[in-house]
Parts: C-alpha cells; structure tokens; sequence
C-alpha cells in the first residue's frame, strides 16, 4: 500500500487515546496494519516511533485543535457547555473523528457532522443546532476567495449598477441568531423560535472573516439577494426615505465594501472618469 495506510495510522494514533495504546502493542499493531494494508516497512517504522513522542504529539495536536475549534466554534459551544461538559464533548469529538486529513475545511465539516449527531442524539436545545450552522457558513465563507466582477467599476451615478460582493449566502435559521450572538441576555436565557433571513457574506476588508445582516433590518440589501439594481432603482425599494438618503447608504455600502458599483455598459467605454456621454469629435 502506499504511505495513505501509515498517514492513517500515525494520524488515528495521534487522535485517538485507546487506539494509540492498542497499536502500541505488538497485536494491536498487527490488526491495524492488517486493516489499513500496511507493508512490513510500514510496519517497522510505526514501530521505531518513541511511544513517549508519540504521546507529546498527540497532547500537542489535541491542544491546537480544541483551540482552533474554539476559535471558529465560540459561539456553538459557549452555548452547548452550559448542557454538556467541555471536556466530555471534546474527548467524543476526538475519539469520533480520529482519522482523515488536516485539511481545515475537510475538518470543519467533520466537527459540524460530530456536533450536529452530538446535540440531536442527546435531545439538547434546537437553538444549537442553528449556533452551530451559522458558524459553520461564517467559517466557510471566510475560507472561500473573494469574486471580482468581470464589468469595470466606477463612481456612483444614478445608472450604476449596485451588485452584492461575492461570495455570500442567504441562509434561513429559526431562531434569532444575531440576538445570541450578541448574548442578549433576555432572549438567551431561553430562546424561542423567531425564523430569521440572513445574509452572510465574506469581509472583504479583513482576512479571514465573515459578516452577518438580518435582512428584515436591510430593505435593500434583501432587494440585491433577489438581483442587481441600479442607482436610481435602488429608490424605489426604500419608498419611505428621499433619494438623497438613498445616494448616502449607496456610498456606505460601497465605502465598506459590501456592493460593487457597476458602471452602465454605454459608459465603460469612459472608465468613469471623465464627462459624461460626450463622445470625441471626429
């Protein structure tokens, strides 16, 4: 077999407390070779392995990933420690997910399997279950690479036209997650259902993060989930407001990077810069 058997091995030894002192012993190492179709070289050089080294790599590696789950995961489990031990969870979560890949992605969706089965198996709070996917689509997002557009951009003008940066979701959760988020006190301590719309969209001005909007609080931003709008548009879906007020949230969302300008087609020819429709003299 190739070295995919001895990564699996080393890797489920080092996550995975009771296999790594069964195959520490010269059976249990037979039987995990026999499993995994290690060679004889394979075999011996597991065995060469220091157990006392294997054992500090092992804690070392348990240490950063509780860390980096805690960091991506606060929110979900703050939440879940209030109903099930920390160390409990995370000892089931490192014997259940014991073997595969470092991949960040690979493991953030094995630890959302885990945690999904783990709050639903044991009849915990529904609310969990909703911390537990915003996390997981915030994370994501964070991870993915930015969209460019293909059109030129430009300055604001009444015909440009407002796109959503990419990439972003629109996800729908029972519960009001922003609200927990924020650890409202009189909504957290026991949350009821309240279905809210949000838009999740990469932070495109710090790296590595995500940014969250209730799209009942966002008219706008709700119009543009549903498809581009230019400019002047964009005043028909805040009738209440004037279009002075329109043109000042237009230039906030472009100033936090949360729209692309669009220039008109019949003017990308200009760059944007300078008058406009007045063509050269011939």
């Amino acid at each position: 077999m190739s070295l995919a058997g001895l990564q699996q091995l080393l890797t489920r030894s080092v996550r995975d407390g009771d296999f790594r002192r069964s195959v520490l012993q010269p059976d249990g190492l037979e039987r995990a070779a026999a499993e995994l179709g290690l060679t004889e070289a394979e075999k011996t050089q597991f065995a060469s392995i220091d157990p006392d080294y294997l054992e500090g790599v092992a804690t070392l590696v348990i240490k950063q990933r509780i860390v980096r789950r805690e960091a991506e995961f606060g929110l979900f489990l703050n939440a879940l420690f209030r109903y099930t031990p920390r160390g409990k969870f995370f000892q089931a979560y490192h014997q259940a997910v014991s073997v595969g890949q470092f991949g960040r992605m690979e493991e953030l969706r094995r630890f959302v399997d885990f945690s999904f089965d783990y709050v639903v198996e044991r009849s915990l709070p529904e609310y969990l279950v909703d911390l537990l996917r915003f996390c997981s689509h915030v994370c994501e997002l964070a991870e993915t690479p930015k969209v460019f557009p293909d059109e030129p951009e430009g300055a604001l003008r009444a015909g440009s036209t407002l796109v959503l940066r990419k990439p972003h979701a629109v996800v729908q959760f029972r519960y009001d997650v922003l609200r927990l988020a924020k650890e409202d006190e009189e909504y957290g301590a026991d949350p009821q259902p309240r279905p809210t719309t949000l838009l999740l969209q990469r932070d495109w001005r710090q790296p590595k993060r995500s940014r969250a909007f209730d799209l009942s609080e966002h008219p706008l931003l709700a119009a543009l989930t549903r498809g581009p709008l230019t400019v002047l548009d964009a005043g028909g879906v805040l009738p209440h407001f004037t279009h002075g007020f329109v043109k000042e949230l237009v230039e906030s969302l472009h100033d936090r990077q949360i729209v692309h300008l669009m220039l008109p087609s019949e003017l990308a020819a200009y760059g944007g810069d300078g008058p406009v429709g007045t063509p050269e003299e011939t």
